[in-house]
């Protein structure tokens, strides 16, 4: 309740555009709020602050714009980032010893930026996580973007019972991270179906967040 109450009292004090992305913001704030209430299962908060959140800033990166072959394909401080930040890199998770799960790197289409954005092959048909947001290989992103707020939105639609405004979220973070002019918009002919798309989409858009 008091972590709520801080968040709220906050958002009447913080400035609208920050001056740096390692500083908090009314966006930050709302899109905290989305977060916690999601975890909480408060879907109906979740929703509203994920909405006052895109309302206010919901710029998302186009990953057609990234090299996805360098090393760290990801800018820091990228467009897409509403609060930067970061927890000390674990020896487990570190990049020459974290191996992806081989089943959910399968899970990407060929089309799929995000397969060479995230992914590196080590050699031996493992492969490495390379889409940090933090532009090292060290530490992990754990702060706040626009897509993770979208997806929010999408899946507190989808338990809402409102299964295009649901898919009309999804599609727009994923028609900005597949290549260009082969991305086919996905639909859903339930509720229940656009939830299940959501969170395998959440899965693959939201690994080593350390959410």
């Amino acid at each position: 309740h008091q972590l709520i109450e801080d968040y709220k009292e906050a958002a009447f004090l913080l400035p609208l555009n920050p001056l740096i992305k390692t500083r908090p913001s009314k966006p930050a704030v709302y899109a905290a709020l989305a977060r916690t209430y999601l975890a909480m299962r408060q879907y109906d908060s979740a929703g509203f602050y994920a909405d006052r959140c895109l309302n206010v800033y919901d710029s998302l990166l186009d990953y057609n714009t990234l090299n996805a072959a360098a090393s760290i394909p990801v800018p820091i401080f990228n467009k897409e980032v509403i609060l930067h930040t970061t927890s000390s890199g674990d020896a487990a998770l570190a990049q020459s010893r974290c191996k992806i799960d081989s089943t959910l790197y399968l899970t990407y289409n060929t089309n799929d930026l995000r397969k060479t954005v995230f992914f590196k092959s080590n050699g031996n048909g493992t492969y490495a996580f390379k889409g940090n947001y933090d532009g090292t290989t060290s530490s992990v992103f754990n702060g706040l973007t626009t897509a993770e707020i979208y997806l929010i939105r999408a899946e507190c639609y989808a338990r809402a019972g409102f299964t295009l405004l649901a898919m009309q979220d999804l599609n727009t973070v994923l028609q900005k991270r597949w290549k260009n002019g082969t991305f086919i918009a996905l639909t859903a002919s339930s509720p229940d179906d656009a939830l299940a798309k959501i969170l395998s989409e959440r899965r693959k858009e939201l690994l080593m967040r350390g959410l």
